[in-house]
């Protein structure tokens, strides 16, 4: 039974013997002002309302419900709508990421990718059909992969691949060569695989001057040359220069990453999820969906989001950082087996807003570098 709630005009109480006498049937009965309010069926309200002056304020039961659609239908028309995007969005391919470090291995997987229906804007798969797909990709590729695996992580494919090892014993080199020094130094170890040895543990050597030798030597006479294989580390020493600002902005990522989607529809900008508003992000845009039939373009905002605190050092912290910065910088040059042996602030200036500082640096260093020599000719101390 379709129900209404009414406001009846009536200031008397005659009102209630009408209700009465006429067997109308209500509910929630007030009167406030001098006017009453109640519920009654809507076949009641059509006979108060030919005796009273008479209002409906609100409607129950089915007729309710039509009326608060036809009252709200642009705004549940437009729910509706994104509700059907969202659930195309969820279904499509934004993104593939393929962990790999060889750029060729990335393009065989992305064309066998898209060759079996997997690339960007296109329908997510199944899990079986993504066992088929891996399985077509390994026999296609039995000689570069050993094994594969497709993950899905929301709207995107994760790809991680390992390659096939393919054992090479052909990368002999035959060229004849010796080692020189690539820097001044003291050195500390060395290793002769093949050549000559021309310098030992405790001396002191030049840029430029022989190491190991690939000639070979019967008599003081050279009878053959061939690649000098070895490696020789020295102590070397390096001076590097900071400067360090008393007062400085740190800027922290405080690696939260918010992934802001939304539709651009003729210029306005309609959120789907992720909305947020900060000066403190830094924002990355990019196109996920354009197509001409569609009426809108679906972009991905990644938002990261950093702080900012003001700092003052003292003179004591600007001199940590500023070693430590030297440190770092001079460290991350260091290949496999260097090492920094010790270090030793030589100058610092201070200023009004900044710190000048010189550090020393002993450094355990292979400076071993290999030239090519011309077979049968005769090698001197030192090359330019």
């Amino acid at each position: 039974m379709n129900k209404v709630s009414i406001i009846v005009y009536e200031e008397s109480s005659k009102f209630l013997d009408y209700l009465v006498y006429n067997n109308i049937f209500y509910e929630d009965l007030r009167k406030y002002d001098n006017v009453y309010y109640l519920i009654v069926s809507y076949d009641n309200f059509n006979k108060i309302s030919k005796r009273y002056k008479t209002k409906i304020i609100k409607y129950f039961g089915k007729k309710g419900l039509i009326n608060f659609i036809n009252y709200h239908r642009y705004m549940i028309i437009s729910f509706l709508i994104c509700l059907f995007i969202l659930k195309l969005l969820t279904m499509t391919i934004f993104d593939i990421k393929i962990y790999s470090d060889d750029e060729n291995i990335k393009s065989v997987i992305m064309s066998s990718l898209n060759d079996n229906g997997i690339s960007i804007n296109k329908r997510k798969k199944s899990f079986d059909e993504i066992s088929v797909i891996k399985n077509k990709i390994l026999s296609s590729n039995k000689d570069t992969l050993e094994w594969i695996e497709i993950k899905e992580r929301g709207c995107i494919y994760e790809v991680y691949v390992t390659p096939r090892v393919i054992n090479k014993n052909n990368n002999v080199s035959n060229e004849a060569s010796s080692i020189y020094s690539s820097s001044n130094g003291v050195i500390k170890h060395i290793v002769v695989s093949s050549g000559t040895k021309m310098v030992d543990n405790g001396d002191y050597v030049k840029k430029g001057d022989l190491l190991i030798s690939g000639n070979i030597f019967k008599n003081d006479e050279i009878v053959d040359s061939k690649e000098a294989l070895g490696s020789v580390f020295a102590e070397v020493w390096y001076i590097a220069y900071v400067n360090v600002p008393f007062e400085f902005v740190e800027t922290i990522n405080t690696r939260k990453v918010i992934n802001h989607y939304y539709l651009d529809i003729l210029n306005h900008k309609f959120t789907l999820i992720g909305k947020y508003d900060s000066d403190d992000t830094v924002n990355k845009t990019k196109v996920v969906l354009d197509k001409p039939y569609l009426p809108f373009k679906l972009y991905k905002e990644e938002k990261t989001i950093y702080k900012y605190n003001k700092k003052h050092l003292s003179e004591n912290e600007a001199l940590m950082i500023g070693v430590d910065e030297a440190t770092y910088k001079l460290g991350y040059d260091l290949k496999e087996g260097e090492r920094i042996i010790s270090k030793k602030v030589l100058k610092k200036e201070v200023n009004s807003s900044k710190m000048y500082i010189e550090v020393f640096f002993k450094v355990y260093k292979n400076i071993g570098v290999t030239s090519n020599i011309d077979k049968g000719k005769i090698e001197y101390g030192s090359i330019n």
